[in-house]
């Protein structure tokens, strides 16, 4: 019974559906070409450990912030239809990707959004851990060698939510994100259906220019700022690097 177990429990992890960018009423995507999507599911222990709010991560008042931070970025972006966002932060462990992470969720349990979360933090990529998935392939992939997105996007066992990988972590970070492949990609993705919400979980500012670079692409681009942690001098010099038309606002983080 064990062996017949683990074998569904591998098919299910390794079932493949149809391209994520064409949708259904139902599951949020359908069937479209010969294009398919990885299905990976999260695992319990990374969810956990990493205060995702799935089944296995439970917490009321946590989920009822996301859900009020939901609303507000809804009733400020959906009449504009600004659908993209960059996260990013002053310096680095700020809480960027849990914020990226949780937020894509919560408005995948949205009724009528779909949502596409992207990792382009390509020195050190760290979505699909929080996920508990192991980083294979990726943006980097398509970039640079050409892979088409449907073998690059992985279905992570949530509703409505896919995310593209950043892929194996790379030194040129900025050329690729500046390239006018990258910059059609985010055409793309915003303006392909008008019920998602595409989320970009962006290095710090700190720590690269790539920030910089891929706010000019987005609609919009949220800082994260750990409580106590971040100076106003700090965070004021990292806003004066963007365009000011382009910050739709800050997300403070209180880590326990």
């Amino acid at each position: 019974m064990s062996k017949i177990k683990d074998a569904l429990q591998k098919a299910k992890r390794e079932g493949m559906i149809s391209d994520p960018f064409a949708k259904t009423e139902s599951k949020g995507f359908a069937v479209e070409g010969e294009s398919q999507t990885r299905v990976v599911d999260y695992t319990e222990e990374a969810v956990r450990k990493h205060k995702i709010l799935t089944p296995y991560f439970e917490d009321h008042n946590l989920s009822e912030r996301f859900k009020l931070l939901r609303t507000k970025l809804i009733s400020e972006t959906q009449s504009k239809d600004e659908r993209s966002l960059l996260i990013t932060s002053t310096l680095d462990q700020e809480g960027k990707t849990f914020t990226a992470v949780n937020l894509a969720i919560t408005f995948a349990r949205e009724v009528d959004q779909t949502v596409l979360l992207v990792d382009v933090n390509l020195h050190n990529p760290s979505i699909l851990k929080f996920f508990g998935i192991e980083e294979d392939v990726g943006l980097v992939d398509y970039l640079m060698h050409n892979r088409p997105l449907s073998e690059l996007l992985v279905r992570p066992g949530i509703e409505k939510l896919v995310i593209l990988p950043s892929g194996k972590p790379v030194k040129n970070s900025a050329e690729l994100l500046r390239s006018l492949k990258m910059k059609e990609l985010v055409k793309e993705m915003k303006n392909r259906y008008a019920d998602r919400y595409v989320f970009f979980d962006a290095p710090s500012m700190s720590n690269s220019v790539d920030a910089m670079v891929l706010s000019e692409y987005v609609d919009k681009t949220l800082f994260v700022v750990e409580s106590g942690r971040v100076q106003p001098q700090q965070l004021s010099e990292s806003l004066n690097l963007l365009n000011t038309d382009k910050i739709l606002g800050s997300i403070l983080n209180k880590k326990n």
